[in-house]
């Protein structure tokens, strides 16, 4: 146990000395000593007394974080994901070199109103910079209807189950499925917007380290996978880490990090080794999302060109009516 100085108590001193300026200016001397030597000694004795308190355990993480997001209502979210893909002695007519992948994608979520509105851009651009291509989408979910934005054309489609589109939208609980499955370190703390947060190191278990594999690398071109055996891939050239930082004072997740490095070269692509040569297809990935706007009013308002947008049945088995709004 640490013993602590009680208020009021300090360490005792002996007989005054008289300095060389007079018997006043030796006491006065003597005096700013002691006050200093004082400061001193208490910061000394009372450090140990505001020491923070040790980090948490794993179960004590998993039980705050889940503990926290139970009964939430509503949240906001960013994700910024940028990728590299390079083709690697690949020749041939059509042969690209490769090309840089930024993703910007924000989104506010009403889980108790069943409503949401999300927004999409992305820019394609070959490693050597000479071509270009932007798109963007966004997408609202509003009394049973998603309505979406393509271009510049707007559609819309009922949705027969709604609290199914929530699970779809819901970026929280898709991350929190995938850390409750994997293992969780505390690592320290850290700071972001002046908040204090636990920093996590996140081990994902098999199936869902290989689900990010395959979502990062088919997000750059669902060709892809195709040309390589991802089982390998996974087993004998794949790098990922991954770190999440979670909130002191609530325990909601603030931020997660994923970078990942993936490559595929003779005997992971599907060609025999012979004929791969050197050739290697090599793709890193930096994913990161934030959360934050916890429980704040999220309203969601559909834009007005969409509202006269063409609404579209869902294919519905035979039989199966539609619930109403």
């Amino acid at each position: 146990m640490r013993l602590c100085p009680r208020p009021g108590r300090s360490p005792s001193f002996g007989p005054e000395g008289r300095g060389a300026g007079g018997p006043m200016g030796g006491k006065r001397g003597i005096l700013v000593k002691r006050i200093l030597l004082l400061v001193a000694l208490a910061a000394v004795a009372f450090a140990g007394c505001l020491e923070r308190e040790p980090a948490p355990t794993e179960e004590e993480v998993r039980g705050m974080m889940a503990e926290a997001v139970e009964d939430l209502e509503s949240y906001r979210f960013e994700i910024e994901m940028d990728q590299t893909v390079e083709y690697r002695n690949f020749s041939g007519e059509g042969s690209l070199e490769g090309e840089r992948i930024s993703l910007r994608w924000r989104g506010e979520i009403n889980l108790t109103g069943f409503s949401s509105m999300e927004k999409i851009e992305s820019r394609r651009t070959t490693l050597a910079g000479d071509r270009t291509a932007d798109d963007a989408v966004e997408v609202y979910f509003l009394k049973n209807t998603r309505y979406q934005r393509m271009g510049g054309e707007w559609i819309g489609l009922l949705e027969p189950d709604p609290a199914f589109r929530m699970e779809k939208t819901d970026q929280l609980a898709h991350m929190m499925e995938m850390i409750d499955r994997g293992e969780v370190a505390v690592e320290g703390t850290d700071r972001v917007d002046g908040e204090r947060v636990w920093s996590l190191k996140v081990a994902p278990d098999e199936d869902t380290a290989f689900g990010i594999m395959l979502g990062q690398i088919s997000s750059i071109d669902p060709r892809i996978p195709l040309l390589i055996e991802m089982d390998r891939l996974f087993e004998r050239g794949s790098e990922l880490e991954w770190t999440v930082l979670v909130s002191e004072e609530t325990g909601l997740p603030v931020e997660s990090r994923i970078s990942a490095v993936y490559s595929a070269g003779p005997g992971i692509l599907r060609m025999p080794p012979e004929a791969a040569g050197g050739m290697e297809i090599v793709i890193e990935t930096l994913e990161v999302r934030r959360f934050g706007g916890y429980g704040e009013p999220v309203v969601v308002l559909l834009p007005e060109e969409a509202r006269s947008a063409p609404v579209l049945p869902p294919d519905l088995p035979e039989g199966e009516g539609f619930p109403e709004p």
